[in-house]
């Protein structure tokens, strides 16, 4: 990443993050402390799930994720990142990023043009591995194909309903710290 982008997410972060607190700030100014309240709790689960990314180790990850919506302007992700108390080995982020930009790239072609689909991702550490689900709601299997998936990239695929699940597993790597 040159410069000019590091400037340009370093920006968007921070527009982003004024929009949450202008809305807050908002909502006071107008005395409705109970939605000041809320949105504030939104606003801080928000940072808080962004801690937890921040502590998977796993930089490049980190800013794929932060430049996930221009990426990939199809999609509303939202995510979980569930840690130990104690994080002494990390995620092997390069089959992390590698996995998800191919999924991703799949979701893409199945996409219809001018939908935007919500996607969900979970990031789950166990003691010696990590589980790794991506949920998408109202994306047609038919446009996919799901043994290639499997086969390919070891990612279980489950439909329900209105929503897809991809599921698959990492092995922990020692900390590089």
């Amino acid at each position: 990443m040159d410069e000019k982008e590091t400037v340009r997410l370093i920006q968007k972060y921070r527009h982003d993050l004024m929009n949450r607190l202008q809305i807050v700030s908002g909502y006071l100014s107008m005395e409705k402390t109970d939605k000041a309240k809320r949105n504030l709790d939104d606003v801080l689960r928000y940072y808080e799930e962004e801690r937890n990314l921040m502590r998977l180790n796993a930089d490049s990850f980190m800013i794929w994720m932060l430049q996930f919506q221009d990426a990939y302007p199809s999609f509303a992700l939202t995510y979980r990142v569930e840690l130990l108390e104690s994080v002494e080995k990390s995620i092997d982020e390069q089959e992390l990023l590698i996995t998800c930009k191919k999924l991703l790239a799949v979701l893409s072609e199945a996409a219809e043009e001018l939908h935007v689909y919500d996607l969900f991702l979970h990031i789950q550490e166990k003691e010696t591995h990590w589980i790794i689900r991506m949920n998408i709601k109202d994306v047609t299997l038919e446009n996919m194909n799901v043994k290639h998936i499997e086969k390919q990239h070891g990612i279980s695929v489950i439909q329900e309903k209105e929503q897809t699940s991809f599921e698959w597993n990492i092995a922990k790597v020692e900390r590089g710290d």
